[in-house]
């Protein structure tokens, strides 16, 4: 399975079952889809997915989907699919309501890190005691990245530093 970071979020599904996924940073969807196609293979067939991406608003040096190519690609799954343009920050001051329940939380690398410290504060509302929380982490040397794998209640702890950030 490639690209070899995946494996992890791929290990992840078959163990557990997914049914609402969330992931922050789009891409060019392929893992989104292919997550999707496996989450509905091993589940029930019942897959809310909610992608939050800049779209068409990403910088030009940046790979990514427009919303129009990203909704048509993920739709054509079967699954719930809703597509939430802007950054993790303002995207989540949105929809973290709606959200509850999220069984698998991804957060790709190419985040903006300051966006992403402050959007901490809403994930807590998200999740259960069992949910999962990837984090796409870069490697040293240009070795690609790695997914990191943290618990709800680190989250807190996340939550709790980008509140301290912003009040600084």
């Amino acid at each position: 399975m490639k690209p070899a970071a995946d494996r992890a979020l791929f290990r992840l599904l078959y163990k557990r079952r997914v049914t609402t996924i969330v992931e922050i940073g789009l891409g060019t969807g392929q893992r989104a889809e292919r997550m999707i196609r496996l989450a509905m293979k091993l589940g029930d067939g019942l897959v809310r997915y909610t992608g939050i991406d800049l779209f068409e608003a990403r910088p030009p040096f940046s790979p990514g989907l427009t919303y129009k190519c990203a909704h048509r690609l993920l739709m054509a799954t079967g699954a719930q699919v809703k597509l939430v343009p802007g950054d993790p920050l303002s995207a989540l001051g949105r929809v973290a309501n709606g959200l509850r329940g999220t069984d698998l939380l991804i957060v790709s690398a190419d985040q903006d890190e300051a966006a992403l410290s402050r959007a901490w504060f809403f994930v807590p509302r998200m999740l259960h005691a069992d949910s999962r929380i990837c984090l796409e982490e870069p490697q040293a040397a240009n070795k690609g990245t790695r997914f990191r794998v943290i618990q709800p209640e680190d989250v807190e702890l996340l939550a709790a530093a980008g509140s301290l950030k912003s009040a600084a």
